[in-house]
Protein backbone atom coordinates (compact mmCIF):
# COMPACT_ATOMS: atom_id res chain seq x y z
CA UNK A 1 0.00 0.00 0.00
CA UNK A 2 1.33 3.42 -0.96
CA UNK A 3 1.57 5.86 1.93
CA UNK A 4 2.57 9.52 1.92
CA UNK A 5 5.90 10.02 3.70
CA UNK A 6 7.68 13.09 5.03
CA UNK A 7 11.40 12.79 5.77
CA UNK A 8 12.69 15.44 8.17
CA UNK A 9 16.35 14.44 8.20
CA UNK A 10 18.55 17.53 7.97
CA UNK A 11 15.68 19.91 8.75
CA UNK A 12 16.00 22.57 11.45
CA UNK A 13 13.49 22.00 14.27
CA UNK A 14 11.55 25.23 13.64
CA UNK A 15 11.24 24.48 9.94
CA UNK A 16 10.26 20.87 10.74
CA UNK A 17 7.27 22.05 12.79
CA UNK A 18 5.96 24.01 9.80
CA UNK A 19 6.59 21.13 7.40
CA UNK A 20 4.75 18.66 9.65
CA UNK A 21 1.68 20.92 9.94
CA UNK A 22 1.57 21.53 6.18
CA UNK A 23 2.13 17.83 5.39
CA UNK A 24 -0.66 16.70 7.73
CA UNK A 25 -3.07 19.22 6.18
CA UNK A 26 -2.19 18.11 2.65
CA UNK A 27 -2.64 14.42 3.48
CA UNK A 28 -5.89 15.03 5.34
CA UNK A 29 -7.46 17.12 2.59
CA UNK A 30 -6.31 14.66 -0.07
CA UNK A 31 -8.26 11.94 1.79
CA UNK A 32 -5.33 9.85 3.04
CA UNK A 33 -6.12 7.89 6.17
CA UNK A 34 -2.49 7.42 7.26
CA UNK A 35 0.93 8.90 6.69
CA UNK A 36 4.49 8.31 7.84
CA UNK A 37 6.80 10.95 9.28
CA UNK A 38 10.49 10.11 9.48
CA UNK A 39 12.17 12.22 12.11
CA UNK A 40 15.31 10.35 13.07
CA UNK A 41 16.37 10.22 16.69
CA UNK A 42 17.51 13.80 17.31
CA UNK A 43 15.87 16.98 18.53
CA UNK A 44 12.80 16.64 16.30
CA UNK A 45 11.93 13.30 17.88
CA UNK A 46 11.76 14.94 21.30
CA UNK A 47 9.15 17.43 20.01
CA UNK A 48 7.14 15.65 17.34
CA UNK A 49 4.75 13.86 19.72
CA UNK A 50 3.67 17.25 21.13
CA UNK A 51 3.04 18.53 17.61
CA UNK A 52 0.95 15.47 16.75
CA UNK A 53 -1.10 15.63 19.98
CA UNK A 54 -1.95 19.27 19.33
CA UNK A 55 -2.98 18.74 15.70
CA UNK A 56 -6.78 18.48 15.39
CA UNK A 57 -6.58 16.23 12.32
CA UNK A 58 -4.54 13.49 14.02
CA UNK A 59 -6.52 10.66 15.57
CA UNK A 60 -3.60 8.58 16.78
CA UNK A 61 0.06 7.95 16.11
CA UNK A 62 2.67 5.41 17.06
CA UNK A 63 6.40 5.03 16.90
CA UNK A 64 7.41 2.43 14.34
CA UNK A 65 9.96 -0.31 14.92
CA UNK A 66 12.75 1.80 13.48
CA UNK A 67 12.38 4.19 16.46
CA UNK A 68 12.95 7.07 14.07
CA UNK A 69 9.58 7.30 12.35
CA UNK A 70 5.94 7.67 13.29
CA UNK A 71 2.87 6.34 11.59
CA UNK A 72 -0.02 8.80 11.87
CA UNK A 73 -3.74 8.04 11.53
CA UNK A 74 -6.12 10.89 10.74
CA UNK A 75 -9.61 11.55 12.05
CA UNK A 76 -12.34 10.66 9.60
CA UNK A 77 -13.06 13.55 7.30
CA UNK A 78 -16.64 14.70 6.96
CA UNK A 79 -17.68 14.97 3.34
CA UNK A 80 -19.58 18.18 2.72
Amino acid sequence: MYMQTLDLHGTHIHEAWKKVAKFINECYYNNYTHCRIICGQGAIKTEIEHWLVLNDKVREFWLERTQGSYKVKFIKRKNT
